[in-house]
């Protein structure tokens, strides 16, 4: 076998990242949040928009959706667990386990809360959120 051959193989299976895979890996988790900010908040504001259309999603849409949105949650949070006990890798990973967890929770919340809170209260969270998550991914990217 060659030995530059064995040390690239070697090399690549170290798990390593490289600066540029890196804050590809960042560039594209920071997306990922933009682009479901940018879906969640569209569709809040469809629901939002009319009085008629609203009132179907409270008291038709929204039970339906507090059961789904809460089953999903609980598997994303058993994925947490799992990859969290299992030491998962997940530097590579576009969406972590952790990512997929918060938005699931995320989503579980405003249904089940939807009565509750203001179209300002939503958003509010959801861009407070959003800058951690981004600053957070930047910051270990730069520091680690």
């Amino acid at each position: 076998m060659d030995m530059a051959k064995h040390n690239s193989i070697l090399q690549m299976n170290t798990g390593k990242l490289s600066r540029d895979e890196a804050g590809k890996v960042v560039a594209l988790r920071i997306l990922i949040i933009l682009l479901a900010d940018i879906i969640i908040g569209s569709l809040l504001d469809f629901v939002r928009a009319d009085a008629t259309r609203e009132y179907n999603f409270v008291f038709n849409v929204c039970p339906w959706l507090t059961w789904v949105f809460g089953v999903i949650c609980a598997a994303s949070a058993g994925y947490f667990v799992w990859s969290l006990v299992k030491k998962v890798d997940t530097r590579r990973y576009p969406m972590t386990p952790a990512m997929t967890f918060a938005l699931c929770l995320f989503l579980f919340a405003i249904v089940l809360l939807y009565k509750y809170l203001t179209m300002v209260m939503i958003m509010s969270a959801m861009v407070i959120a959003s800058v951690l998550f981004a600053v957070y991914y930047i910051y270990t990217n730069l520091l680690y």
